[in-house]
């Protein structure tokens, strides 16, 4: 079977990664937020969606239902946590301040609560199947984890300690498209190791 999709996925969780620790440790230097970052963490966390797709392809037989339920999670709160990321750093930063507080006092501010509560426990539950499997390195996971929770409370953690997540997080979403890409190209040269998708 062609592992090019594996290879896809892959390069889409090392770009998706390398933007947001570069945003995060860009913005950790500069104290705020510039165009730079807010392109690099609007625009690249989608790619993250197609690193999960990867992962799951690869793990899935290992994963079993508890994993297969958890990828549905975690698919869906990325899913939603890439708009907001993208209204985030594309429209909201550009509204007065008083104008986004009077949108959180209404109706976005449930929707956005919803994202967050759905993306932490989508990332918890993968992460947690990610480790089961054993087939992806611990450290990896536990930077995914610690890094994306934080993303995920955006809206409640100071600036800083978001800063250090798109780090963390960022980190262990390129040591996991890493680790995806090695078992892509060993597919390749091993039979048995490539994946059935079907």
């Amino acid at each position: 079977m062609d592992t090019s999709l594996l290879r896809l996925s892959a390069a889409a969780g090392l770009v998706c990664g390398a933007a947001i620790a570069l945003a995060g440790a860009l913005e950790s230097a500069i104290g705020r937020k510039v165009t730079l970052t807010q392109i690099l963490n609007g625009g690249s966390v989608p790619l993250g969606i197609g690193l999960l797709i990867g992962l799951y392809l690869w793990q899935r037989h290992r994963l079993g239902r508890f994993g297969t339920a958890a990828f549905v999670v975690q698919f869906l709160g990325f899913g939603y946590f890439a708009g907001i990321a993208y209204a985030r750093n594309v429209v909201l930063v550009y509204l007065d301040r008083s104008v986004v507080d009077e949108l959180l006092e209404g109706p976005a501010r449930y929707a956005f609560l919803a994202t967050a509560i759905l993306a932490l426990t989508g990332t918890w539950l993968f992460g947690a199947a990610l480790l089961r499997s054993g087939s992806v390195p611990k450290a990896a996971v536990a930077l995914y984890v610690v890094g994306l929770s934080a993303l995920c409370l955006t809206f409640l953690l100071p600036a800083p300690v978001v800063r250090i997540g798109h780090v963390l997080g960022g980190a262990g979403l390129v040591w996991l498209a890493v680790a995806l890409w090695r078992h892509a190209r060993d597919s390749e040269s091993s039979p048995e190791l490539r994946p059935a998708y079907g």
